[in-house]
């Protein structure tokens, strides 16, 4: 459908401003638990000039032990150093960024698919407030915000490359690729998708090929009465055959509203978790699906949509992630369904579907934006406090916490070193330990051993393992320690303060357990109480490294 111009780019500006109205901060510091892993490795390039943790090219996409991509990172302390705000100052405003950037980007994705203003204005409306692109693009550095973002367009630039195919375009794709691989480990799976593209093209050839080899057959109108109920069955079967076949259901046996290992119970909890990431697109994603495959003058876009739909199928069992990959595509079945909805006959009807369509949406997306916010931590006042009272670190001040997430969320704020590293998750390994320089590269190359690969799976961070890096037991022997002892890991990391949770009392806590503390009791005995918070409390227990 054609709309004037005027009305297209007004419908444009207006989603991009309620964007930025459903983002007004409801929260007085940033979100989640992720953010502030992100956050801490962009203070320590802000505060040494230089990603420490960079020891190999394959460290820039996270592919080398001990790294993570880059891009993220690099992008929040440049930006905040340009732009002269703190590091969370420049979080919120690269979130509201992000959030608006949603719209244009998935517009002109659509354009490439179909140059129809109401399938692309449904298209940008259907990425741009689905609650994952929403809940991700609040105030948090977790870089599957920028992910998000510059997906569409590198969609957008597959395609381009069919329809011109010039070097610069071919260069464009690997330009958006790079950029993807840097920015999050998903872009692995941006494999898929190009070679849907090409079995897009190769299908396309088979078919022109039987048109002219077999045109009493082919161009029959008989057959082609048939052929969109054979792409339906065939799509249906290999979707199905992906779903039950593989191990996808299984991840889904357990859910916010039912829990079981019956199928009913998996597909419920299947579809209520891509409906929290897609929101109603998804049943309209299904009339999509009728809609390409009745259309005429079909062309490479709609065996493409079908193939990468299917061949990302099978990664639906990272559940975590689906909505941030899979949204794309179904955000072009759902504009479809809009389109089809445009072309029935009654107008008052259409006016009606397409209005409820616009309206039920947001209504949704907006209710599971506010459950998301009220399910997600995030800094209080007291914490950021307490940071602000222990910073500026220098660069060799170490602290240690007996409460990951509180230790994560005051190191960013206050830039010290800190233990347990990652924070909620306590990891073994991980960039910050470069970044704040408890170990050096000597020690990484000399000890790295491949990963066997039977052992290698879409969820591994690295073909490479170093054996002899173990951060989260070094916290546990430090814990486990008087804070004035003598051994190996009080030696390397040479704590400064101690940071304690006063809710947990001379003990420390690890995936939902609770440890009694040498460290801690003797911490009251023998060290200096230098500040005292309504939930923590901060000691002073030796000399920086």
């Amino acid at each position: 459908m054609k709309l004037p111009r005027r009305t297209v780019l007004s419908s444009i500006a207006g989603m991009m401003v309620l964007t930025l109205i459903l983002r007004y901060p409801t929260t007085p510091h940033e979100m989640g638990v992720d953010s502030f892993f992100i956050h801490n490795l962009a203070t320590s390039i802000s505060r040494d000039g230089a990603a420490e943790w960079i020891l190999s090219p394959l460290s820039l996409f996270g592919w080398y032990p001990l790294s993570y991509p880059s891009g993220g990172p690099i992008l929040i302390a440049s930006f905040a150093e340009l732009s002269g705000q703190p590091i969370e100052g420049g979080i919120l405003l690269l979130s509201l960024l992000f959030g608006a950037l949603g719209v244009p980007m998935a517009f002109v994705m659509a354009r490439e698919f179909r140059d129809d203003n109401l399938f692309c204005i449904a298209v940008a409306f259907t990425y741009a407030f689905a609650p994952r692109y929403l809940a991700f693009t609040l105030w948090s550095a977790s870089m599957r915000s920028l992910f998000m973002v510059l997906l569409p367009l590198f969609i957008w630039a597959v395609l381009r490359t069919h329809r011109d195919p010039r070097l610069i375009n071919f260069a464009l794709v690997a330009t958006m690729f790079f950029i993807l691989s840097v920015t999050h480990r998903l872009a692995i799976l941006m494999a898929i998708v190009l070679v849907a593209f090409l079995a897009a093209i190769l299908l396309q050839l088979v078919l022109k090929t039987l048109r002219l080899r077999f045109p009493r057959i082919v161009l029959a109108s008989p057959f082609r009465r048939a052929t969109p109920y054979l792409t339906i069955g065939a799509f249906g079967g290999a979707a199905g055959s992906m779903v039950f076949g593989t191990d996808v259901l299984h991840q889904y046996s357990t859910g916010e509203l039912f829990s079981g290992a019956t199928i009913q119970t998996e597909l419920l909890n299947f579809g209520v978790s891509l409906a929290r990431s897609v929101g109603l697109s998804l049943l309209f994603a299904f009339a999509g699906v009728l809609v390409i495959t009745r259309s005429r003058n079909k062309t490479l876009r709609e065996p493409f949509l079908l193939l990468a739909f299917i061949g990302l199928t099978p990664t639906l069992f990272l559940r975590v992630y689906t909505g941030f990959y899979i949204l794309p595509f179904i955000a072009i079945f759902a504009g479809l369904a809009i389109v089809g909805i445009a072309r029935l006959r009654r107008r008052r009807i259409r006016q009606v579907a397409i209005a409820a369509f616009f309206v039920t949406s947001l209504v949704f997306s907006t209710g599971v934006l506010r459950y998301e916010i009220d399910h997600t931590t995030s800094m209080p006042n007291t914490t950021y406090t307490t940071a602000l009272y222990a910073s500026p670190c220098s660069q060799h001040e170490t602290l240690v916490a007996n409460d990951g997430l509180m230790g994560i969320r005051v190191a960013a704020v206050s830039s010290c070193g800190y233990l347990p590293v990652g924070g909620a998750g306590t990891t073994f390994q991980s960039p910050e330990l470069l970044a704040y320089g408890y170990f050096d590269a000597q020690e990484v190359w000399g000890n790295m051993s491949p990963v066997p690969l039977r052992e290698l799976t879409l969820d591994s961070d690295s073909p490479w393992f170093v054996s002899s890096i173990q951060a989260e037991a070094d916290w546990v022997t430090i814990m486990q320690s008087r804070f004035d002892a003598t051994n190996p890991a009080l030696a390397r990391y040479t704590p400064t303060f101690y940071l304690e949770n006063r809710n947990f009392p001379g003990s420390f806590v690890a995936f939902g357990n609770r440890y009694p503390s040498t460290f801690a009791s003797s911490t009251y005995e023998g060290a200096y109480k230098i500040y005292e918070g309504d939930a923590e409390a901060l000691w002073y227990v030796g000399t920086s490294r």
